[in-house]
């Protein structure tokens, strides 16, 4: 088990659901296999939905290979696949079929994905967040975007989490002049994300495991 949590998860400052997500590899080096598994649990007053997420990527860099997600709400199940240099993604619901391709831009320059509202995501960026202005490649399935975003590295400073006040690394995702400020630990664990364009927040709540 490399890490598993619990997010809560904030939009405009109310509380609107909660993601929960396991993190596991597999081997070790370029052999080494990561699997993702997230859930959000969300609630608005236009409905109640679930989104489930499975992810999987390989190697020390977490080079991705493969994405799934669901949503309840809408029968709404994508697939994506990477196929040498071109990701293909599939996504079908009720009412309609839809396939869309996504580049993968070079060996230097790594995609990762960031579906809406799943935090846990971010720690595809941590193999990175050493290297000076790191340009990266991030893929939105559920909205069917692909942008180009700098990646930078910031302070050391305390962060208040519940009752617990913890050193955490700050990291800021430039994408498409979108900020996304995140806090991770000395664990490698994501603590905090924050998207002020989207009045999006999301907190974890630490304690065992």
């Amino acid at each position: 088990m490399v890490d598993e949590g619990i997010f809560l998860i904030e939009i405009g400052g109310q509380q609107i659901g909660t993601e929960s997500f396991k993190i596991r590899s597999v081997g070790t080096g370029t052999e080494m296999r990561i699997i993702a598994q997230g859930e959000l649990t969300i609630s608005t007053e236009e409905a109640d939905e679930t989104i489930q997420s499975a992810l999987g990527a390989v190697g020390p860099t977490m080079s991705i290979e493969a994405y799934q997600t669901r949503i309840s709400s809408s029968n709404l199940e994508i697939n994506l696949q990477r196929r040498g240099n071109r990701f293909f993604s599939f996504s079908s619901s009720d009412s309609h079929l839809e396939e869309r391709e996504y580049r993968r831009i070079s060996n230097q320059i790594p995609t990762i994905i960031l579906d809406e509202h799943f935090a846990h995501h971010y720690f595809l960026l941590l193999p990175h967040q050493f290297i000076a202005n790191k340009e990266v490649s991030v893929v939105a399935p559920r909205v069917g975007q692909q942008n180009t975003a700098i990646l930078s590295l910031g302070s050391v400073e305390p962060l208040t989490i519940g009752n617990e006040r913890v050193q955490a690394q700050y990291l800021e995702l430039n994408v498409e002049n979108s900020i996304h400020r995140i806090w991770t630990d000395g664990q490698k664990r994501i603590l905090r994300v924050e998207i002020p364009q989207g009045s999006f927040v999301a907190y974890r709540v630490l304690g065992p495991g």
